[in-house]
């Protein structure tokens, strides 16, 4: 007979989430009048807690026991055979035989997930490392319909560790779901993950920004951030100053706005790795203050508990912190779980259409790796293997993996042909071709050349080159480019100059040095890196030897990169800019502008304009990166493995197109 799991939020629909709210508003949410329920009269609950819990372990087991079933437990996982070195995967198989349920938190994103695969019996997800905590969730978004009525249109403002913290993450899922407005409020250096910011926009076409500040009595000042959408004036206009009249609207329009709940979360500490920045900086608070404000006395104050020092205890005898209420409702919603999933495996529900999800598996015996480095995939190979959904950033766009396991993503490199052997890196233009790889299971994806060698794939030629700039001619465009910038800034000094990493990065740095040079004024230089590691795939940081991260608030950014294709790299670049303040104004700089945009964005500093077709690639190569090659910039046709003279294309340089 078919489980069912919840490992996700995802793994329930609106529908289903409706019917487990039904099911909890007809348990008694203290003791039992009457008999019994013998809901799950002989069955038997396992909790399996990794970490310490001391609301969502008890109140599942009161859960249990309520329902008229009974629960095993190991009081430490510590103490039990995985101190010996068993894998999740046998415990898995092990304790799945001794209960009817598992219910399991653990310390490794994506864990839960794994021992999903191998337990024969429901498993629970009741959190597991900073990725989700479905449960808890489910409890929030009850307590919040059992206050406010509803879920549609509700305004939360969610407070403090956004990033480690795992309720959060499936929390803003399912408010965006349920039609919630959704303001996100991190303390400095625990911002909203990237991924769950991409998944929020891709799966549910919504915009979140979060606020930049940590202060919950400037929320109503700059909440228009929320509401803004690349439909927004000031941000498809992408290199131009602000609209004042669009933006005193704004301003107006969110003046007014009813706030009805603030969720804070403390401060995950045991999450939070030594140097990542995430410990410092000042963290939202709750008290005193904010209850006195009169634009808040409708606004609950929720919690997931257990609290440090971020929620005051002057708010728990307000009627507006509900945090204690929030976890009485976690009993009844547990046992609503509890028995969905039994019913579940009756078949009741054998009909519901679930979500179809194609993953890719390398076909070699090594292949990417997920870039979490606390991800379960990296940390028990022998239990796991790792596995991803695939996804193209608009036609033809950018590849990106995401893990199956805990949704952190990377950007493909490269890619080979199973069949054929033969191996290139991934461009925009390679989209439908790799896309029928897929569909034929002939598809293969390396971190590196090394790698793809290593496996003895070849990698495929181009067409015959031809350069179409020499270092001279590179030289000439950055000194017309630098004199053109200064010429039409407006203040020298509050210029900042941002590569796009990596060759945006490196020309950046000589326009710098050009305008330093023809101004005698110090020029500040840093980069966006669109794809780093783990959570941080998105970002503004220094460039090297520069020491801290550049301010773009009120600055005059010139954004730089080596080409422009679709502009699809640009847009993102312009989100983290805005993202990381308001500049005073943001103008691109290319040094080629090979056309076939699909987003609009026009250059207003460009060395080269070359017209190119769809299958031409234009690629510019600088000694920075090259090494003793000298700075030139050229144009190549890409051969797909579909073309006829594929044999006659081999190359035998390795870096032909790397």
């Amino acid at each position: 007979m078919k489980k069912r799991d919840l490992v996700s939020i995802a793994d329930l629909t609106d529908q289903e989430i409706e019917e487990i709210f039904e099911l909890a508003d007809g348990m008694p949410a203290r003791g039992l009048s009457g008999p019994a329920l013998r809901i799950c009269d002989g069955r038997i609950m396992a909790t399996l807690f990794y970490e310490p819990s001391t609301r969502t372990r008890l109140s599942f087991e009161s859960a249990m026991q309520r329902l008229g079933g009974s629960v095993i437990s190991c009081p430490d996982m510590k103490s039990s055979s995985t101190a010996k070195g068993e894998t999740i995967a046998d415990t898995a198989r092990v304790v799945s035989s001794y209960a009817d349920v598992l219910v399991v938190r653990h310390y490794w994103d994506g864990a839960v997930q794994a021992i999903a695969e191998y337990a024969d019996v429901p498993v629970i997800n009741a959190g597991d490392g900073s990725h989700e905590h479905p449960t808890q969730t489910l409890c929030d978004l009850y307590t919040l319909r059992k206050e406010k009525g509803g879920l549609k249109g509700l305004t939360v403002v969610i407070c403090g560790d956004l990033k480690h913290g795992r309720t959060i993450h499936s929390l803003v899922y399912a408010l965006a779901r349920f039609g919630a407005n959704v303001v996100a409020l991190a303390a400095n250096g625990m911002e909203l993950p990237q991924y769950v910011i991409e998944e929020l926009e891709r799966d549910f076409h919504y915009n979140l920004a979060p606020i930049p500040s940590g202060d919950l009595h400037a929320v109503v000042t700059e909440t228009d951030a929320i509401y803004l959408s690349p439909s927004q004036p000031h941000q498809l206009a992408l290199f131009t100053q602000v609209d004042a009249e669009a933006q005193n609207r704004l301003t107006k329009m969110v003046s007014g706005i009813r706030f009805d709940a603030f969720y804070m979360t403390r401060k995950q500490k045991e999450r939070i790795k030594e140097g990542s920045g995430g410990d410092n900086g000042s963290y939202p608070m709750i008290g005193e203050k904010f209850l006195k404000e009169k634009r808040f006395k409708d606004t609950v104050v929720m919690h997931p508990l257990p609290r440090v020092d971020e929620l005051s205890q002057e708010v728990d005898k307000d009627r507006r912190g509900i945090y204690f209420k929030q976890a009485a409702y976690g009993v009844p919603m547990r046992m609503a779980i509890l028995q969905f999933l039994f019913d579940s495996l009756g078949g009741a529900r054998a009909g519901v259409p679930r979500k179809k999800i194609s993953l890719y598996e390398s076909p070699e015996p090594i292949g990417p790796q997920c870039v979490n480095g606390n991800c379960v995939s990296r940390t028990e190979p022998i239990s796991t293997r790792p596995r991803f959904e695939v996804f193209f950033t608009g036609p033809g766009g950018a590849l990106i993996l995401r893990c199956f396991y805990c949704s952190h993503q990377l950007k493909v490199r490269y890619v080979g042909h199973t069949r054929s052997r033969k191996y290139c890196p991934y461009d925009i233009s390679l989209g439908e071709t790799v896309r029928e790889w897929m569909k034929r299971a002939e598809l293969a994806i390396f971190d590196s050349i090394k790698q793809a060698e290593e496996l003895r794939y070849e990698p495929y030629k181009s067409g015959p080159q031809r350069n179409i700039m020499d270092e001279e001619e590179i030289q000439a465009a950055i000194c017309q480019m630098s004199e053109q910038i200064l010429q039409e800034s407006e203040d020298p000094d509050r210029l900042l100059i941002l590569g796009i990493r990596t060759k945006g990065s490196f020309l950046a740095k000589r326009i710098s040095e050009e305008l330093e040079k023809r101004s005698r004024r110090k020029i500040e230089v840093g980069e966006i890196e669109i794809y780093g590691t783990g959570d941080e795939l998105r970002r503004l940081s220094p460039l090297d030897g520069e020491p801290s991260s550049p301010n773009v608030k009120e600055r005059g950014v010139i954004l730089v990169d080596d080409v422009i294709h679709t502009g699809m790299t640009v847009k993102t670049a312009l989100s983290i800019i805005f993202k990381s303040g308001r500049p005073r104004s943001v103008r691109l700089a290319v040094l080629v502008d090979r056309g076939h945009r699909e987003i609009p964005v026009k250059p207003d500093y460009v060395g080269k304009r070359i017209p190119s077709s769809e299958r031409e690639r234009v690629r510019v190569k600088l000694r920075e990166v090259e090494g003793d090659e000298k700075d030139k910039v050229v144009i190549y046709s890409i051969i797909s493995p579909e073309d006829g003279n594929q044999r006659s294309a081999l190359s035998s340089n390795p870096k032909a197109e790397s």
